[in-house]
């Protein structure tokens, strides 16, 4: 029983590292400078992780990279994505870390008895938003 929920353990790791763009762990490309004021995702993350992941979310939530980047102060029309001054971004980054915490903690204790009892359940944006900024009100019959 003990090896099975370490097998569990294991697939939620690689499904959430999966889900979350297969972030890796090593220095940005050289073409692309540091990035500044990361919180959630590790300084050094690559840059076609992290641009997956603002692909991710963007889609789970139907919106432009504006929805949470501010403008940039010298050009307006530019984004400045380093800037905390759009309150949407630590929303965004509240979520992340909820979203991540569910995976990591509850959802492998799970056993739906209708489904496989290998497979596990995982949480991510698109699981309440739907291609919505606003999840909609679930009504409780």
């Amino acid at each position: 029983m003990l090896k099975l929920n370490r097998n569990k353990v294991v697939i939620i790791i690689l499904m959430i590292a999966f889900t979350v763009g297969s972030i890796a762990f090593i220095a940005p490309e050289a073409d692309h400078p540091p990035f500044k004021n990361l919180k959630v995702y590790p300084k050094d993350i690559k840059y076609d992780s992290l641009d997956h992941l603002m692909d991710y979310y963007k889609v789970a939530l139907n919106v432009k990279c504006r929805y949470c980047h501010a403008g940039s102060e010298a050009n307006p029309k530019k984004l400045d994505m380093a800037s905390d001054a759009n309150p949407i971004k630590e929303i965004t980054r509240k979520m992340i870390l909820m979203t991540n915490e569910m995976n990591e903690k509850y959802m492998h204790t799970i056993n739906h008895p209708t489904t496989d009892s290998t497979a596990v359940q995982i949480v991510t944006c698109n699981t309440c938003h739907r291609g919505k900024v606003k999840p909609e009100d679930v009504v409780l019959k």
